[in-house]
């Protein structure tokens, strides 16, 4: 085989490769290792037919024994790394995009979320509106009553002044027909006095109603402001 060619194609068709798990290795394999580890290199060389050569024959031909088995078995593992490096990069891919949608999902769950928020808050606004409306309607109506019955407490006031004020004039005209004018004075002085006396309680009576009365108006007035307020 003097053709440089064919003797390179004659051993370059006898190379195999074996161990394909190192030869395909993530990590560092050092060329010396793929060569004989992973190739028929040393099967090769020292075949019966290889050592049989003279030299220098010998010797190019265990060189292109030497280079075959190794540039098959780094290209091939350049092929591997190659793919593996596909893989990679589509499983990076894959990972974004499985990224973007959790961040989208996510984002929308925090969307909806701060919108269950903004209603809770709205809700609850609405709660305190209507529990300051209860209030104010509750306040009207005690104030309501307390005006009915300080009404009834000056009609049975007045009442009375004219029940007292009758019979003062009553105690007046039997005085007045008895006769003597010493007995009538003094019992017109003492009915007076009587009269006087119930008529100025009955002014107390009326003046502390008309300022408990005057109290609840304040106080009335004060909730509804405060409703009007909490409505806007």
């Amino acid at each position: 085989m003097n053709d440089s060619k064919a003797l390179f194609d004659y051993w370059h068709d006898r190379v195999r490769l074996k161990k394909h798990e190192l030869i395909a290795a993530s990590e560092h394999v050092p060329t010396q290792t793929l060569r004989h580890e992973c190739t028929n290199y040393d099967e090769l060389w020292r075949s019966t037919g290889v050592q049989q050569l003279e030299e220098p024959e010998r010797s190019k031909v265990i060189a292109i024994i030497k280079y075959e088995c190794t540039a098959k078995v780094l290209q091939h593992r350049a092929g591997c790394l190659r793919d593996r490096a596909h893989e990679l990069e589509e499983a990076c891919y894959e990972r974004d995009q499985q990224k973007s949608k959790l961040l989208a999902l996510l984002k929308a769950l925090q969307e909806k979320l701060f919108g269950k928020d903004k209603e809770i808050k709205r809700l609850e606004t609405r709660i305190a509106s209507l529990a300051a409306e209860n209030e104010a309607f509750r306040a009207e109506a005690e104030n309501g009553k307390a005006e009915s019955e300080l009404r009834k407490e000056l009609e049975q006031l007045r009442k009375q002044y004219d029940a007292v004020e009758k019979r003062r004039q009553e105690l007046a005209q039997n005085n007045k027909s008895l006769g003597g004018r010493v007995a009538h004075t003094k019992r017109y002085k003492q009915q007076r006095d009587e009269a006087k006396v119930l008529v100025e309680q009955q002014q107390t009576q009326i003046a502390t109603l008309i300022q408990e009365n005057q109290h609840l108006r304040a106080e009335n007035e004060q909730l509804h402001r405060e409703l009007k307020r909490s409505q806007n």
